[in-house]
């Protein structure tokens, strides 16, 4: 007499309601299956333990919640048998399913059966399963290749295939040509005044903590909030990572850059960053921030990563500048003496004195030494100067990453001709996607020559803007970050131990002789 304790394994891939209907007609015929068999075979007891069902899990991996407490069940011996409609529904990972049909269920003792598929490891191990699994596995290889080249159509068009709008933004549906476009506009909301808050916090001076601990401070939502919807949280707290994705994501200046991040492969959940060259450009929109002030805010983080670290993320005037005259060590600010000490006077491998300094003293030194400087100045030395950086420098992102998609449809054309010459597109599917490849490919045109005219046209409104912020930083009234990381390379202090005074020697980014 065989006792089977049988378990029931039912899978979907997603949790739409049709697919969620699927799940109950599994179950049933599979409960059929077992009063068939139990009539049929009488020296065999079916007993049905438990049924098992994972409704949104791909086929492609095995971390599903059911599948993982079926297994457990088979290492506690609860189970001995394991019962399946298809072998697509126990797997499409034809690497994975082969180890547990093969090796793992052999090991504990488990017969596996898959219904329509006709295999039964009680009698033998089917030849064939090995290929149905591969055929499984190319199934979803191809509908995930056929969902990428969708959803990179609709980048390519313009359309946001997120989820949820950006923090700041809300969604605005269009239609073109009968194809829906969902564009991004700001949502003129709080969240949308914080996100310009934000981006002149950091123009002052304030790092990704600083902004994040002063927003929680004056109790702001974090973008976590608004997603989750979970008010009144504790949990949900503005932190580095989401001050640094609002000052780094190109949406906020109106530029609709997608696809800067890719699955490693459609087996994983794991992601991985895309270089620029990579990132699909998608036409601009109306942005929170204009894009001349995203452009200066991704410099001045350039320059923050390269060369200056901050204690706790805190942006002090001359952290990172201010050099030890005797060790070379870094100066750290510290707040009860308003200054900056040498950070080997107390801990580290050289020994050395405190060469402590007051802020306002190396600030004024700074500012009278500036001004002295360009007292004689000829400001128009800056501004032709200006004229043709600005020609060789503005859109060159832009430009690059609309070569790229230019390059990237006119591989996609070829391939539509080639399908249609091997009749794997009928006519009218040809026309109509090479109707759509051909407008977008007319809209880049169109916009790369508008990039173009307007490097080699009059550049009269972006020379005054960097030309006032000269203005600015000539005049001196006050001594900000950004004007001392764009003038000063580094500051050197020195001490003399006889007498204890401190002189001091700077290092300018121009020449200052």
């Amino acid at each position: 007499m065989s006792i089977w304790n049988v378990a029931i394994y039912a899978r979907v891939s997603t949790d739409k309601y049709d697919q969620k209907e699927s799940i109950p007609a599994q179950i049933q015929g599979l409960k059929e299956w077992i009063l068939e068999k139990s009539k049929e075979e009488e020296n065999s007891i079916y007993n049905l333990v438990n049924v098992y069902e994972d409704c949104g899990f791909s086929g492609s991996n095995f971390d599903r919640e059911s599948f993982i407490q079926m297994k457990e069940d088979i290492e506690n011996k609860k189970i001995n048998m394991i019962l399946t409609r298809d072998l697509s529904r126990f797997s499409r990972n034809y690497i994975m399913a082969g180890y547990y049909l093969e090796d793992y269920f052999k090991a504990k003792d488990i017969r596996f059966v898959s219904v329509l598929d006709n295999v039964d490891t009680l009698y033998e191990f089917n030849d064939i399963i090995p290929f149905k699994n591969i055929l499984n596995e190319m199934y979803i290889k191809d509908c995930s290749r056929r969902t990428r080249d969708g959803l990179r159509q609709r980048m390519i068009r313009g359309s946001s295939i997120a989820s949820k709008p950006p923090y700041g933004y809300k969604f605005e549906e269009s239609f073109k040509e009968n194809i829906k476009i969902i564009k991004l506009i700001p949502a003129e909301n709080e969240a949308t005044k914080i996100v310009v808050k934000i981006y002149e916090l950091y123009l002052k001076g304030w790092g990704f903590k600083k902004i994040a601990d002063y927003l929680n401070s004056i109790g702001v939502r974090p973008p976590s909030w608004h997603v989750k919807n979970f008010g009144k949280s504790k949990f949900f707290k503005w932190n580095s990572n989401s001050i640094r994705y609002i000052l780094t994501n190109p949406k906020y200046s109106g530029q609709m850059v997608q696809g800067r991040w890719r699955k490693v492969s459609y087996k994983l959940k794991t992601v991985k960053a895309l270089p620029k060259d990579q990132w699909i450009y998608g036409g601009e929109f109306k942005g929170i921030i204009p894009k001349e002030t995203f452009d200066e805010v991704q410099e001045l983080i350039k320059k923050r990563q390269r060369i200056l670290r901050y204690k706790n993320d805190e942006v002090h005037l001359f952290s990172g500048v201010l050099k030890c005259g005797d060790c070379g060590g870094s100066m750290c600010y510290r707040k009860k003496y308003n200054g900056y000490k040498c950070t080997n006077s107390q801990t580290g491998k050289k020994k050395c004195t405190a060469h402590s300094i007051k802020e306002e003293y190396i600030k004024q030194i700074i500012i009278n030494d500036l001004i002295n400087y360009t007292k004689d100045l000829n400001k128009e030395i800056f501004y032709d100067e200006l004229k043709e950086i600005i020609k060789s420098n503005n859109h060159i992102e832009e430009l690059k990453s609309i070569n790229s998609n230019l390059k990237d449809i006119d591989i996609n054309i070829k391939r539509i001709y080639e399908d249609r010459l091997k009749n794997i597109v009928n006519e009218k599917n040809f026309k109509m996607i090479l109707k759509e490849i051909q407008d977008e490919q007319g809209r880049l045109e169109k916009r790369k020559d508008q990039i173009e005219n307007e490097i080699n046209n009059n550049r009269e409104h972006m020379l005054g803007l960097i030309c006032s912020k000269i203005d600015h930083i000539l005049s001196f009234n006050e001594l900000k970050r950004n004007d001392l990381e764009e003038l000063v390379e580094k500051i050197i202090v020195f001490e003399d131990k006889d007498v204890k005074e401190k002189h001091i020697q700077i290092f300018y980014k121009f020449n200052a002789q």
